[in-house]
C-alpha cells in the first residue's frame, strides 16, 4: 500500500517549506506532490529543493483544478490533501488523518482544527465540510473526478463537493481532530483589504459548489 500527499499551492513561499519538512519526517509517505498553481514567487523552487515532486501550472486555475492535476499524476493507494499554509503541522496530525483510511475504517477522513486559534477552530467547528485536510481511498477520488467533467469551476468549492459526493454515495467519513493545528489566514497573507477580497472569492466558490450543476 502506497501513500501520497497532494499540496495545492499559490504564492506560498513563506509556508510551503515548513509543511514539506513536517511530511518528510514520515516514512509511511511515499511521495509528496506540490501543485504550483501559477505562483509568482519561489513556491516551486523551494518545494523542489526539499525533494517534493512539483507540477507547475502555467496560470492560476484554482484549487479544484490543481488537485485534479495532482491526482492525475499520482499513483498512491491512499491519497491525502493538505493545505500549503498549515502552521504547527506534526507527524501525529498526518498519521491520525491517514490511519482510518489505511485501516479501511473510513473511505474519507476530514481533519478538524481544534485547540489552536479561535478563528480557525470556530470556523471548522461550524463548517467542517470546508476543511482542506483530508485522506481518501484512491477509488473514491477516481469516481469523484470521473463524474465531474468541469472540475475547474469548483475552485475553493472542491471540499464541499467532495463532502456532498460522499454523502450521496453513503460513504463512511470520519472527522479527525487535529489539535493545535491552524493555518495562515488570508488577511495575514495579503493584508486586510486584499485578504478580505480573497476570502469573499473563496466563499463565492463555495456557494457555487452548492448551487451549480454539481448536485450530488
Amino acid at each position: 500500500m502506497t501513500v501520497e500527499v497532494l499540496i495545492p499551492a499559490y504564492n506560498e513561499e513563506k509556508n510551503i517549506g515548513r509543511v514539506i519538512a513536517s511530511l518528510k519526517k514520515l516514512s509511511l509517505i511515499d511521495k509528496i506532490i506540490v501543485i504550483d498553481d501559477g505562483s509568482k514567487d519561489k513556491t516551486a523552487i523551494i518545494a523542489r529543493q526539499l525533494k517534493a515532486d512539483v507540477i507547475s501550472l502555467g496560470e492560476n486555475r484554482g484549487k479544484g483544478a490543481a488537485l485534479f492535476e495532482g491526482f492525475k499524476n499520482s499513483r498512491g493507494d491512499i491519497i491525502a490533501f493538505l493545505d500549503a499554509d498549515l502552521v504547527n503541522l506534526t507527524a501525529r496530525h498526518v498519521i491520525n488523518l491517514l490511519l482510518p483510511v489505511i485501516k479501511e475504517e473510513a473511505v474519507m477522513t476530514v481533519g478538524i482544527f481544534n485547540q489552536g486559534r479561535f478563528a480557525t477552530d470556530f470556523a471548522q467547528k461550524i463548517t467542517p465540510f470546508l476543511s482542506g485536510q483530508r485522506a481518501f481511498q484512491r477509488w473514491f477520488l477516481e469516481e469523484f473526478f470521473a463524474e465531474n467533467d468541469d472540475i475547474e469551476q469548483l475552485r475553493y468549492g472542491i471540499e464541499v463537493s467532495l463532502t456532498l459526493y460522499a454523502k450521496k454515495r453513503g460513504i463512511k467519513v470520519i472527522e479527525v481532530p487535529l489539535p493545535h493545528l491552524t493555518h495562515v489566514m488570508k488577511e495575514e497573507k495579503f493584508g486586510l483589504i486584499p485578504g478580505m477580497i480573497a476570502r469573499a472569492k473563496m466563499y463565492r466558490d463555495i456557494v457555487f459548489s452548492f448551487g451549480s450543476k454539481f448536485k450530488f
